[in-house]
């Protein structure tokens, strides 16, 4: 009760002065934008990563088996490591050729390239996959669906492929357009030997919304296209595993591991650079909202030592009543920490009811002909909230009991005879 008794008093009360009021009222709403903007911010960065993270674990294979030394699909499907694989019925597992090609227009625009050759099995799951991402986005989006869809009547036939829809940009070619595919190791050839090469039609220009995927792979059916470069050296051949429970991930790779001359790379594995840039995106982001929310709750500081030189009279008067010098420290880091927790409470509310509308419902902001994610999404972390709290609470604590010590130093007799 005395403590918010004199939290009014001194602070909010017409008695307190307009400069003590002004500038608690700054510091409270510059504590609450603070917070408010802090857990907006990271909450927001939470949604696009685990949009980011969601879309890919729809789109990757989940494990990448290679067997060095195989350099052919059928030595691949007669190892022991495929059959352990396919035991598993819910497991959808295809063999995957990849190789690096230059790839031409008729243009004659130039771009390198992933050359990814499947079957149509493996594909048409590809396709599946992405359109089930699809179907969870808004379809009101500004701009309106992409254009560039992948439906499954687009799986490449024979000397047909699919290109990304950034890659097929870069080059300047459309549906129905040719392209020449020609193998880098022509590059060093002697002069006057034709490198391989083969002409191959674009059956569709797709997306995935996977900048890596649309602005770097090529896709076509093994044994259907891309036969001329068959013999190249930069071929690789592997299998790749969809689970359907991605979190056996880290077992199904162990279990694989013991046959000895199996490599086995996981999803995680081959995006730890993009997840680790993510998470050290959040973490700089997130210190610097933190500096500046520090630096918007240090005015608390100002506050009470405006109060303290103010009110010298009122805590003589205190003083002489009986009020020890311990209590009256008390007293006043109470007041700073209402003062600041107030701030801390309101910018939490905030930012955690703002958070959860946007997570109930993302914002759309941007077209779908332009951007990958056309929406602002947020995930909410419960864990994240808390810890704002009880961080901010210890901030605000010390930061009101530093000041409060000079409470001690007021002699009632002498503060009692100033005017």
């Amino acid at each position: 009760m005395l403590v918010g008794h004199l939290f009014r008093h001194f602070i909010f009360s017409k008695r307190a002065g307009a400069l003590i009021r002004r500038i608690a009222f700054l510091s409270i709403g510059g504590i609450t934008i603070s917070v408010t903007a802090f857990l907006v911010v990271l909450f927001v960065m939470n949604g696009m990563n685990a949009s980011i993270r969601k879309r890919i674990l729809g789109l990757e294979p989940h494990l990448y088996v290679t067997v060095p030394g195989v350099q052919n699909a059928m030595g691949l499907e007669t190892h022991p490591v495929y059959s352990r694989i396919k035991e598993d019925p819910t497991t959808q597992a295809y063999v995957y050729e990849t190789q690096d090609v230059i790839l031409r227009s008729q243009d004659g625009q130039f771009r390198g390239a992933f050359a990814r050759g499947v079957t149509r099995n493996s594909l048409e799951y590809f396709i599946s996959q992405l359109a089930k991402l699809d179907a969870d986005k808004p379809q009101n989006a500004v701009g309106g669906p992409p254009s560039y869809v992948w439906d499954p009547q687009d799986v490449p036939d024979e000397g047909e492929v699919v290109l990304g829809v950034d890659l097929a940009q870069s080059l300047g070619v459309f549906d129905g357009d040719f392209i020449t595919v020609v193998s880098p190791t022509g590059l060093l050839l002697p002069p006057g030997q034709t490198p391989k090469f083969e002409r191959v039609r674009v059956k569709r220009v797709v997306t995935t919304a996977l900048a890596d995927v649309d602005s770097q792979y090529l896709y076509y059916q093994r044994g259907k296209a891309l036969r001329a470069l068959d013999s190249g050296d930069l071929k690789k051949v592997g299998i790749e595993m969809w689970l359907a429970d991605e979190s056996r991930v880290a077992n199904v790779r162990d279990d694989l591991m013991k046959f000895t001359d199996v490599q086995v790379e996981t999803w995680m594995d081959r995006n730890s650079a993009l997840f680790y840039a993510l998470k050290l995106e959040k973490l700089t982001i997130g210190v610097f909202l933190g500096l500046a929310g520090m630096i918007a709750a240090s005015s608390i500081l100002t506050v009470l030592a405006l109060l303290l030189s103010q009110k010298r009279r009122d805590i003589a008067v205190l003083r002489t009543i009986g009020l020890s010098g311990q209590r009256t420290v008390k007293i006043f880091t109470q007041i700073g920490f209402l003062l600041a927790g107030s701030g801390v409470l309101v910018g939490t509310v905030i930012g955690t009811g703002v958070s959860l509308y946007i997570q109930s419902n993302p914002i759309n902001m941007w077209s779908s002909h332009t951007f990958y994610d056309t929406t602002i999404p947020s995930l909410v972390d419960w864990w994240l909230v808390f810890g704002v709290l009880i961080v901010s609470s210890l901030i605000a604590f010390l930061g009101s009991y530093i000041p409060s010590r000079t409470a001690t130093e007021v002699q009632p007799s002498e503060a009692l005879r100033m005017k």
